[in-house]
């Protein structure tokens, strides 16, 4: 059997310290914890045995090397961390978004393949079973040639309250269902032309609504809302549950028919201040006392590719590019009102 690989994470928070434990339980080495917050990276280093800890990545590194940093920080930290990572010889898992702009993603893209490093880019929803059967069933010719796609995502207002403006929404949520779109049509954009809403506050937009047009003609629409009200079903569950709600819809339309999926499947259901429950078990569920779902699949993957066990074929750092593209291009055309050619 090979090495283990030799593991850091950059980032303490909830979501860094659920890769902590899944990237141990994948059979990874976490040989750092890193943070802004050095009280925070110490707690979570002694909670999971983890030997170093501190705020920069230069403070982890040991004789022993690192083959591996996972970025699992807040979204303007993910460029300059990924820069670091592959000017020191490592490979990345990055948590979306990849980069808050086109240019610094195609520069760190750049970078990584001139270093000869590997870029895995946390879409999670790429490895989430139902996306990857609506994918399958689109490549095995069961829907035809792809024509539209229509995707949209609505979360609850109270996390908008807490952390919508954190950074644009656009990169926080609806970046989800740009990446899906890209996913399903395997095609850079031509052309964005999208609009916003400030209904739920004014820190930030609270509505987004898109149409993406393809390289090839076909197109996407695309909303991501934070709007679903106080007591709607809460549907994270897992490792990582949140009290709220996650209500998305994805639709596949092609020449010889179409697909959907709903992330809340229930024919009928009443959202009141009494509480209801669906869950979503896709994600991150545990399965017999180890982290499961889709976090599994995603860093089962992410090993092989950095072990050079396989190609980086399902999330491609290409991809991921187009991605942020497309981001960037909708952060500008709701701004502006104007469509967004690329």
């Amino acid at each position: 059997m090979s090495d283990p690989l030799r593991v850091v994470v950059a980032g303490a928070g909830r979501f860094g310290e659920l890769h902590v434990r899944a990237w141990q339980e994948a059979g990874a080495r976490v040989v750092g914890v890193v943070d802004v917050d050095a009280g925070r990276a110490e707690a979570v280093a002694r909670r999971w045995g983890v030997a170093r800890y501190g705020t920069g990545l230069s403070a982890v590194r040991s004789a022993e090397g690192v083959d591996v940093v996972v970025v699992a920080s807040d979204e303007s930290s993910h460029s300059a961390l990924t820069d670091g990572a592959i000017d020191a010889g490592c490979d990345v898992f990055v948590e979306k978004p990849f980069a808050l702009s086109a240019a610094a993603a195609e520069r760190t893209a750049a970078a990584a393949r001139a270093a000869g490093r590997e870029i895995v880019v946390g879409h999670i929803s790429r490895f989430a079973q139902p996306y990857r059967y609506l994918r399958s069933a689109l490549h095995d010719g069961m829907l035809g040639t792809l024509w539209a796609t229509r995707l949209h995502r609505d979360f609850s207002r109270s996390w908008f309250a807490d952390f919508g403006d954190r950074v644009h929404p656009v990169w926080e949520s609806c970046i989800h269902d740009i990446d899906l779109a890209v996913f399903f049509h395997a095609e850079p954009a031509a052309r964005v032309f999208a609009t916003e809403s400030r209904a739920a506050g004014d820190a930030a937009p609270s509505v987004i609504s898109a149409i993406v047009e393809f390289a090839s003609g076909a197109t996407s629409t695309i909303q991501s809302a934070w709007t679903v009200p106080l007591r709607g079903p809460q549907s994270l569950a897992g490792l990582l549950a949140l009290d709220g709600t996650i209500d998305g819809e994805a639709q596949l339309i092609g020449s010889l028919g179409t697909a959907r999926q709903r992330l809340i499947g229930d024919a009928l259901t009443v959202w009141t201040d009494d509480a209801s429950l669906t869950p979503d078990l896709s994600l991150w569920p545990e399965e017999d006392g180890r982290v499961g779902g889709a976090l599994r699949a995603e860093i089962a993957y992410a090993s092989a590719v950095f072990r050079r066990e396989r190609a980086n074929s399902i999330m491609p750092v290409d991809q991921a590019v187009w991605g942020v593209a497309i981001a960037e291009a909708v952060v500008a055309s709701s701004a502006t009102g104007e469509p967004v050619s690329l």
